[in-house]
Formats: structure tokens, sequence, C-alpha cells
């Protein structure tokens, strides 16, 4: 209410309007704003009156020696729940502005209103912010498995929500502001957008069915907005998920997943973690094991060696590539389905993974992405 912004403009507009002068005083009674610079710093007898009783006080000519002024007035408390936060004076005979009077008494108590909610409003946020950025950044397992309701309801993370990761390759403050500018435009009352730098920004989607609730269409909706700040800028999204925990998971794969997209040198597009799974599971044993990789790579290349035809390794090919289906994979490779047992078998004796059953395919195929990503 008594930021300069209400205090110089407001008041010397509305005294413009009325012809009167106009004064604010804070709860001590000193002016603090005035249409006439000259009051400035005046210690005002009757505004420290009015505030401590919470009552108006019109001064007539008889009174002003009283209240030792040199001007009669009118002088009206404003107050927000119930206790006075400063006056408005106007200047002139009470029979003529008492209606001023009541009109700017209304509009300081609206403008102290909206300040108060503006002032908590950033507080909740800046705390909701502060919560969100603890739990993403701290790895601890003890603040990763909390699950208080009380926090969990008031993070939202009650619902369904995905962790987008967003990069903007520039330095240009107008592109940058143009990105601020598109996700302000996204964004729903239950969204959260935390800014880790100029260029990076981690926003919580939750889930909406009009928006979506679905990777897919998510990545539609995003697709879909136009924006030509999009086509230079990279967004990595994880799945959708709720509580504490969830909330870490979907942040670690679309972190997972934005390395990824890096080594690739994608400059821009939405990926969505699911559709690269595999890949970002790939790239984590290489970035956090690769005495795993290797492992896994030099027990693969005993197929590439085994025979000069290097049958195995197309045979290995043909199998990912028809999901496994035997029937299919032998027509692929123009063979009979004996033939292809034979050589299943054979993949089974060398590297000890059996592709008939689920972990053998599963180091199969995870062996083959690092070899293809090692060459």
């Amino acid at each position: 209410m008594r930021k300069e912004y209400w205090a110089q403009k407001t008041i010397k507009k509305t005294a413009s309007i009325i012809k009167k002068d106009i004064l604010i005083t804070n709860q001590s009674g000193q002016v603090i704003a005035a249409s006439t610079p000259n009051y400035l710093g005046h210690s005002h007898k009757a505004a420290l009156h009015s505030v401590n009783r919470n009552v108006p006080i019109e001064i007539e000519n008889e009174d002003m020696k009283f209240w030792n002024v040199d001007s009669p007035c009118i002088v009206t408390p404003f107050e927000h729940d119930n206790t006075a936060h400063g006056t408005v004076i106007i200047l002139g005979q009470p029979d003529e502005i008492r209606d001023y009077s009541r009109l700017l008494k209304l509009n300081a108590e609206f403008v102290i209103t909206q300040e108060k909610e503006r002032a908590e409003s950033y507080s909740n946020q800046l705390s909701r912010t502060q919560m969100l950025s603890y739990i993403l950044f701290n790895q601890e397992r003890q603040i990763q498995n909390y699950n208080r309701k009380g926090i969990i309801d008031q993070l939202g993370l009650n619902e369904q929500t995905a962790v987008a990761l967003i990069h903007i390759e520039t330095t240009s403050k107008s592109k940058i502001r143009s990105l601020r500018d598109a996700l302000d435009k996204w964004k729903l009352p239950t969204d959260d957008v935390i800014e880790t730098s100029p260029q990076d920004y981690i926003y919580l989607f939750k889930s909406n069915k009009h928006r979506g609730t679905s990777l897919k269409a998510l990545k539609d909706f995003i697709s879909n907005q136009q924006d030509d700040i999009l086509k230079k800028t990279v967004i990595t999204i994880g799945t959708f998920n709720m509580g504490v925990q969830g909330l870490v998971q979907s942040y670690n794969e679309a972190m997972s997943l934005q390395k990824l997209i890096r080594m690739l040198r994608y400059t821009d597009g939405v990926h969505t973690y699911k559709e690269y799974e595999l890949e970002t599971i790939c790239n984590n044993i290489s970035y956090f094991t690769p005495s795993n990789e290797t492992s896994l790579v030099t027990n693969y290349k005993k197929l590439l060696d085994f025979g000069e035809d290097k049958y195995l390794n197309e045979t290995v090919e043909a199998y990912f590539r028809n999901h496994g289906k035997l029937v299919k994979t032998a027509n692929d490779l123009f063979i009979h389905r004996n033939t292809l047992n034979y050589r299943i078998k054979k993949i089974h004796d060398i590297t000890g993974w059996d592709p008939n059953t689920i972990d053998g395919i599963v180091l199969l195929r995870i062996a083959q992405m690092l070899y293809k990503k090692s060459k």
C-alpha cells in the first residue's frame, strides 16, 4: 500500500481530478506520500489519533488550532484485518470532500489487500519452488522416500506429474524471453516451472485430460503450439508419476534422456523417455558402469568372430527385427526353422545368453545396442 508507485502516481492523479491536496500517512502519523511534496515527513497529530482509535476525524476551521493543522480536512483510517495501516487525508471543507474520502479509503484498502495477497502468493510460490528444488536436487534416499501427505498435497504431488527438462542453446536475450513467454502460455495453475539458468528450465506438467494424460498426448500438445522458439529448443520428458519418489524418478528419466539426446547431437525437438527407454538405459550403463559395458560388448563380439560369413550377427539382427518370432525370422533369413533353432542354440553356447529366455534376450539386446554405440 505504501509503496512509491501507489503513493506518487495514484495520489497525484486523484488530486488533479478532485482539485484537492491528498496526504497518506503511516501508522505513526507521518506523511509518506503527498500530492504536494512540502508535506512529506510531516507528523500529523490527527492522523496518529485516527490510527490509534481507528476512527475518521473531520477537522473544521474552528478545530484547526487544536489539531495543529493549516487547513480543514478529513482524516480517514484505512485498514486490513481490523488493523489500521495508515490514513488518507484530504484537505478541504469536510462537507465538500466527504464522499471523496470514502472512495479513497476503499481504494487504499483494496490496494492493501492486493499487496498482501501478492506477497503471500509470492512467498508460497517461493517456498513451493524451494521445496521442489530440494527434492529434485537431493539424492538422499531418505528425502526421495518421503511420503507425508500434507507435503505431497501442498506440492501437488498427489496428481500424476511428468518432469520436462527444457534447454535452449542461445545467449540471445530476446530468444530466452520468447521461450519464457511460451512456457507461461502453457502453464496451468497446478504446473510448476523452475529456472535453473537462463537457458535451462524444469517444467512440472500435471496430467490434464485436455492437454494430455500420456506422454504421447503431452508431446503432441507441445509440438502443436506452433511456437517458433521450439525449433531451437530441446525438451526431454520423463514419465507421469505420483508422490515424491515418482517426481524424482520422472526427473531422473528426463535427465538421462537429455544426456542421450546431447550425445546424439539433436538440437531441437520434443523427446519422451518411453521413446528412448532402452537407449537411455544403455547410455546409463556406458556412463555409470563402463566396466559392465566392456563386459557385455566383449561377449557380444564373440558372435561376430564365429564363422567367416558372420551369419550369427545377421541372425540376431533379424531376430530382434521380427520381435523374436521364429517363423517370421526364418522367412526373413530365407532359412528353415530348424536351421534357425540351431543358430539360436549356437548363440546360447557362445555367449551364455539364451534368446529363448527373458534374461537372455534382454542381455543380448542390450549388448547389441552397446556394441553398435561403441562402433
